[in-house]
């Protein structure tokens, strides 16, 4: 009975892909988030929940879902900053510099928020 049972989950999971993006390379990216600064931007305003960025890596481009706010793209390699450029509103795609290689922190910086995760490039 056991055997038929992993059988047949072994089937629906060949039939269904089976896809898992958390460590592919051209998948979306998970974000944790940091504070910068505990300083409220706005006193006295009601809090709103925290939108995190949508982002996908496709070698070395990066592709914000729109529409979303203005950023400050890192990339961070221990403590040092090794490429940083504003990424407008009307920006979806950023070319990171191919001279670049090995595993990074990717940051977005959007007021005293920093939502970060982890690429590859090669």
């Amino acid at each position: 009975m056991v055997k038929r049972i992993s059988a047949v989950l072994m089937f629906f999971l060949t039939l269904s892909g089976g896809k898992s993006y958390a460590n592919e390379q051209n998948g979306p990216i998970d974000f944790e988030v940091r504070i910068i600064d505990q300083k409220p931007l706005h006193p006295g305003s009601p809090r709103s929940p925290i939108i995190y960025p949508v982002v996908c890596q496709e070698d070395y481009e990066i592709e914000i879902e729109a529409p979303h706010a203005v950023y400050v793209l890192n990339i961070v390699s221990g403590t040092t900053i090794v490429y940083s450029v504003v990424v407008p509103e009307n920006v979806s795609l950023v070319e990171l510099p191919t001279s670049l290689s090995g595993s990074y922190e990717l940051q977005f910086v959007q007021d005293n928020l920093c939502f970060y995760g982890y690429i590859t490039l090669q």
